[in-house]
Parts: structure tokens; sequence; C-alpha cells
């Protein structure tokens, strides 16, 4: 016997130390497999794993925002007071005015603003025909007469950033001639490992408002493959110039900091200040998010406009769309609808609280690192235990590697994924368990046949006693059995027969049979052996081979643990006990009628006389296979059950085939 390593050393099992070497083999492979998946990062993967960090992140611990962002919302409240989206620019020019007077910092316009406000009384006078090109608004300010003056001015008076979107895939491979856009990096800066995204243009802002504002950024957010922005980029490259983000040309014009890029031991990094911001190779920093949509304060424009003008001193204004309608709303880990404006806000609140997350250049070297670790300990491991102890223990190593992979998140803030190593944990106790189960299995099946092999050997130890007493005995057992096997087989197919004739009582039946007489071993030699009829009191004595056969498999069958209606020994003892009992009840011992005969005894009641018939006896001539068949039919319903009679009509050329087989 095989033994394997178990918690107190060495204990006898019967697995084989090849099927050791297999189950360690089959987890060796999956967890190979998942280092596959992982270092390829096919779609699903990706997916899948995009879904593991959301539902990660949702169970860290929400951070408060800073309270300098403040968001100027152009929600549906505004367009109901000041109409349809775009506004007249000299709106905005107020709007901007206000925010000044509030004490505003700094304000950023999450806005495209790309072509001249046609609404300018000086853009509708150049449309009109030139009969009336006389028309003249005379003693009007410039700022009037032209709104995308009056924004600049008004821009003018603060520190203000504007937003233009870079292009990918436009056709176009220029800027246009008077975009320009103004680097917070020189290519130098730029550390080997960093591939910063590359634009073939830009979608830029009027010149006149560009001139006016401190700084411009792109407001591009640039999803995951499903649709989620975790991440965005600080920095995008448009032809030769490292053009900044929105929110990060912001920040540099309040807080005026130091700026950088650079690598460490972590990977690449923007640093700010006194901070390290680390950032992926495309340049997209990971977000840590405060909460769902509506965690920054928000004030609509139509408030500022309109009402008091709040205390805005201290605080960053970010202007931007939050309608539903005016379609710049993001799904994000938190939420579904996300306006851009709080994304540029969470941008901000990340830079100035110093706690933006990370996916560090060494990430995937430890999730290998861990995704091998589990795959081999966890394979030991169902290797040696139980199935309860190996779904605890898997238990407790799923929790585990999700509560680290938790911790990492919400203190650090370092994304290490735990799905690779859940996936080797999670595939090892499926399939390790199918193999441990199929191996176990097979070595059931192996002890079951060797128990049947115990039983064929018993039965045909039994049989062989049997014989030595009565050499007649041999042959008929074969024959018998035989024909108790192809009686029942007959009557199974019939509808009253199909529940109690299984395969395994047919097979027990068969099996069993051969015991039918072994209680002649308990009858005198002079009655047993006697050439010639039989006395009346010879034949009493040798009826009584039936309860001698059935006390000795009633006692066999008390040693043993099988349930009484379905043991081998418990049909063989029924067989034994009741195979000269009539169907009128006129037969030996108990004189048992109709259905009261066990259905074993009934089957074997017309086996054994249709042998008899068919064999030569001390005190007979064979008959012939068609006299016997008659015999039988005479005893229909009187001595045999119609129904197996019936069936042993059906079936008679195979019953005279046996019979010559086994002669």
């Amino acid at each position: 016997m095989t033994t394997w390593i178990g918690r107190g050393g060495f204990r006898k099992k019967g697995f084989r130390r090849r099927d050791l070497l297999r189950l360690l083999g089959t987890g060796c492979a999956v967890t190979l497999c998942v280092t596959f998946v992982l270092v390829s990062r096919p779609g699903l993967f990706e997916h899948m794993e995009h879904k593991a960090f959301d539902v990660l992140f949702s169970q860290t611990r929400t951070r408060p925002p800073s309270p300098v962002p403040v968001l100027i919302a152009i929600d549906d409240k505004a367009l109901s007071r000041l109409g349809q989206w775009p506004w007249p620019r000299n709106i905005l020019a107020g709007l901007v005015t206000r925010l000044h007077e509030a004490g505003a910092d700094a304000v950023a316009l999450d806005l495209v603003l790309s072509a001249r406000d046609r609404t300018s009384p000086v853009a509708v006078l150049e449309g009109l025909p030139a009969s009336e090109a006389d028309i003249r608004l005379k003693g009007l300010p410039p700022d009037v007469l032209d709104h995308d003056l009056a924004l600049a001015n008004a821009l003018k008076k603060m520190p203000a950033v504007i937003g233009f979107k870079i292009l990918f895939s436009n056709g176009q491979k220029h800027l246009q001639e008077d975009c320009t856009l103004s680097p917070l990096f020189h290519e130098a800066q730029v550390p080997p490992q960093l591939d910063l995204y590359a634009a073939e243009s830009a979608l830029c802002f009027l010149p006149i408002l560009g001139q006016a504002a401190q700084g411009a950024g792109f407001t591009n957010a640039l999803p995951d493959s499903d649709g989620v922005i975790r991440r965005v980029p600080l920095v995008a490259r448009v032809h030769d110039l490292l053009v900044p983000g929105l929110t990060l040309r912001l920040a540099t014009l309040v807080m005026n900091p130091a700026l950088g890029l650079g690598s460490d031991l972590d990977g690449n990094f923007l640093q700010f200040g006194d901070s390290r911001h680390h950032i992926d190779a495309r340049g997209n920093m990971l977000l840590r998010y405060r909460g769902p949509s509506g965690t920054f304060e928000t004030f609509s424009v139509a408030d500022i406009l309109d009402g008091p003008v709040p205390d805005l001193s201290g605080r960053i204004a970010i202007v931007g769309p939050t309608a539903a309608g005016l379609g710049d709303n993001h799904i994000t880990p938190l939420d579904r609808v996300f306006p851009g404006i709080e994304v540029h806000a969470t941008i901000l609140d990340n830079l100035l609280q110093k706690d933006s997350l990370t996916r560090p250049v060494w990430a995937l070297g430890a999730e290998l690192f861990s995704v091998l670790t589990v795959g081999i300990l966890s394979s030991l491991f169902l290797m040696v235990t139980g199935p309860l102890p190996c779904i605890a223990g898997f238990a407790g190593g799923a929790l585990g590697i999700w509560g680290t992979s938790l911790w990492l998140l919400d203190k650090p803030g370092i994304w290490l994924s735990p799905l690779p190593a859940e996936m080797v944990l999670v595939l090892n106790l499926a399939i390790l368990s199918l193999i441990k189960y199929g191996l176990e299995e097979r070595e059931l099946r192996k002890r079951s046949q060797q128990l049947l092999q115990a039983q064929d050997a018993t039965i045909l130890g039994l049989t062989a006693l049997a014989e030595t007493r009565d050499p007649e005995t041999g042959g008929h057992i074969k024959r018998t059995r035989e024909y108790v096997l192809v009686l029942a087989r007959c009557l199974a197919r019939k509808p009253g027969f199909r529940r109690r004739l299984n395969r395994e009582t047919i097979e027990l039946l068969h099996k069993s049979a051969p015991l039918h007489d072994i209680g002649k071993v308990g009858i005198a030699d002079s009655i047993l052996l006697k050439e010639g009829p039989l006395s009346d009191e010879e034949r009493l004595r040798m009826q009584d081979h039936t309860i001698l056969g059935a006390q000795t498999l009633t006692e066999a069958e008390k040693l043993t643990s099988a349930h009484a209606d379905t043991s081998f020994l418990a049909i063989a003892r029924e067989i034994a006990e009741a195979h000269h009992e009539k169907w009128d009840g006129s037969g030996y011992p108990y004189g048992l009628e109709g259905d009261d005969i066990p259905l074993g005894g009934r089957l074997m009641a017309l086996a054994d006389v249709y042998d008899a018939l068919i064999s030569k006896r001390s005190y007979k001539e064979p008959f012939s296979h068609e006299k016997a068949v008659g015999i039988i039919l005479e005893g229909r319903g009187t001595h045999f059950d119609p129904d197996v009679v019936d069936a042993f009509v059906e079936m008679q050329d195979t019953f005279l085939e046996i019979s010559k087989r086994y002669s």
C-alpha cells in the first residue's frame, strides 16, 4: 500500500505514488496556465480584473474630499433659467466675474470653446447684406459688441485655465496655425520608460481666449476597455509638445510647485512639489475616488449668477456641464453617472491630498509570485487533507488573499490584483478535487471488486462443498444459475416486475442462486446418495435441506453489515428456503402460497424442476426438452407462478442452449 504525507507524518492511503505525482503535476499545470493568462492578459481576464478592482475599491474606507475644489455646474436648472446650450459667451464672462468677486483662487473651464460666438453683435453685422452694412452700433464698448472679447477680459482678471481636446484619429496630422499650446515639460525630462499617449492633432480654443487665460490643458478622460474611468492621463504628447491635462495645469497655476517626471523602484512618477504621484507607462494616474456623484460641493450656474455670491475664498472653481443632455457623464467604479467636472475635481483632490493610488512596476512580479506560491501550496494542501479541511483551508486562503489586496489598496494605496491568486486557488480546488474524487472512486471500485471476488469465492467454496456430497450438484448449480438469470431478465421487461427486478437485484439473484441446495450438506449420505425412490420418512428428511440451508445462510448473514433486503446472503436464504414452495400452497417447508413466496424462490422453483426433468437421476432417466416444457406448462398456476411460466415459454430456446452448454 502506498503511503502519503499527512499532518502527523506518513499514513497509509489508497493512492499510489504516481497518483500523487499526477495531482501535483496537474496543480502545477493549472498554475502555469494562470501564469500565462496573467502575462498575456487576454481581454476577458482584463475585464475580470477591472471588476475585481471595482469591488475591492468599493470596500475601502471613504476618504473625505478637501474643501478646495468647488464645482460650478451647467445643470438642468441653469439650462431652464438661461436657455439652451451653448450660451452667449457674455454669460460665461459674467459667471467668471462673479467667481472672481466670490474670492475664488482660480477657475477652470471644462469647455472647448473652439469657434466664435455667432450671437455677438459684431458676428451678426458681418452676416447682414451689404445694403444694410451702414447699420452701426455706435457708442457701445467693444466687449459688448464681441462676446468672445468679453469672456477674454473676464479671464484676465483671475488665474484661469481653459480646455482643449487632443485628437487621436481624425485624419488631421498637424495643428491649426492659431493653436498655441504651452507645454509644462521638455522632452529631455521624459524617462525612457514612459510611452505617453501621442495625439495627431488637437481641437483648440479661440486664440483670443488662449491669450487671455494663464494656462490650458486637455480635457480628455480615456476610459478602460469596459468604459469605466479608473485612471486619467496627466500628460500627453501632441506632435513634439508635452501638454498637461486640464487639472494638472490648474493645480500648477495655483500652487506653482516644482514639477518633474522621473522613475524610482515603484515605477514612473510625476513630481508635484514634495510629493510623488506614480503613473503608468502611458502617463495615467490611478484615481482614488472620494465617493459617488455629488461628493464635492456643487453650485448651479443659475445660483451663482442670480443669488448672493457665496464665499469661495481659498477655493478652486471648476466650471462644466452636468446636465444629462449635454453628454459629459461617465462611469466610475463607484457610480454609473459621474460628471466630467467631478473627475477633474477628483484629480485635483488627489494631487492636493497626495493620496492617489499606485500600480507599482513590481506589481506583476508580485502577482506572479503569489500565483506560483498559492498554486504549489494549494496543490500540496489538497493532496494531504480531507474534504472538510480542504474546503475550510481554501476558503481561508481566498479570504486572506482578498484581505491582503484590500489592505494594500486602502492603506498605502497600492493596487495588487487578487484575481490571479484567487483563480489558481479556485481552479486547483475544482480540478484537483475532481481528479482526487476520480482516484478515490477508482480505489473504491477496486475494493468493491475485491469484495465481489471474495463473495464469489465464498459462493464457489460453498458450492464446491455441496458438490463433494452430491456428484450431480455441480452441473445442476451452473445450469440453474443461468436459468434464473434468463427468467429474471425476461420478467424485468414486464410492467409488473420492472421496479422489483432492477439490474442490481438481477445480479444478486444470479450470484445467490448457486447456494439454493447448500442445505444438502446436512443431509445424511444414506438419504442423499440413495439409489431408487425414498421412503416417506426419508423424503421428509430430504425436505429439511431447505430449512438447513436457510439457517446456515441466516447465521452467515448476521456476521455482515449488509442491509437485509439487498444482501446476496439474504436473497440466497430466500431462494434456499422457498425454492420448493408451490404457487397453490402445496409445497414445503411452510406451504406458502402465491405472492407470499419470495420472487427468488419462484424463479428457482421452475429452474430447479426443469433441470431435474432433463437430467439423469439415480431414480430416473432424463426427459426431453419438449416433455419438460409440457410438464411445466401443466404446472402453470398450481406448481409455478404463471408469470414465471410465461417467461419460461418465451425463453425456452435459451434454456435448451444452456442445458447443452453445461451438460
